[in-house]
């Protein structure tokens, strides 16, 4: 009567494993979700956190804001966007270092100073003014 009550337990046990157990596709379901998930974190790169998609779309965004503002050409816009793109991981660096926030400040300034330059390289003076302006009136807000 033991035995066959051991015996019972023992194969229920066992189909209940196999029918646990994933499939093959199943499981290669599971793996594109989880590297799904992986690719949505945050990219750590030296010492700064980044979303990959996010630099990009902040380029983006910040290029197409100066073309309408500026009326910039195809060109100057391409040269805006790669030192936009250059500068965004300077900036993400500073923003997530362990410096105190007076440090951070000035270390913003000074590359934004930077930056400025850059682009007063690329811009023309007329189209360098308006930048400088849309940039104060941003401030004021």
């Amino acid at each position: 009567m033991k035995k066959g009550i051991v015996l019972g337990l023992l194969i229920l046990g066992l189909t209940g494993m196999r029918a646990m157990a994933q499939t093959e596709a199943q499981a290669k379901e599971a793996e594109a979700k989880e590297a799904e998930a992986k690719a949505a974190l945050p990219v750590k790169t030296g010492n700064e956190w980044q979303m990959p998609k996010d630099v990009l779309t902040r380029s983006k965004n910040f290029t197409e804001n100066l073309q309408k503002k500026l009326s910039l050409d195809d060109a100057t816009t391409k040269k805006v966007f790669n030192a936009y793109l250059g500068n965004v991981k300077s900036v993400d660096e500073i923003r997530v270092s362990t410096k105190s926030e007076k440090e951070m400040k000035e270390a913003l300034a000074a590359n934004h100073a930077e930056f400025n330059q850059v682009l007063k390289g690329i811009l023309s003076p007329a189209q360098f003014e308006g930048y400088l302006r849309e940039e104060k009136s941003k401030k004021m807000r």
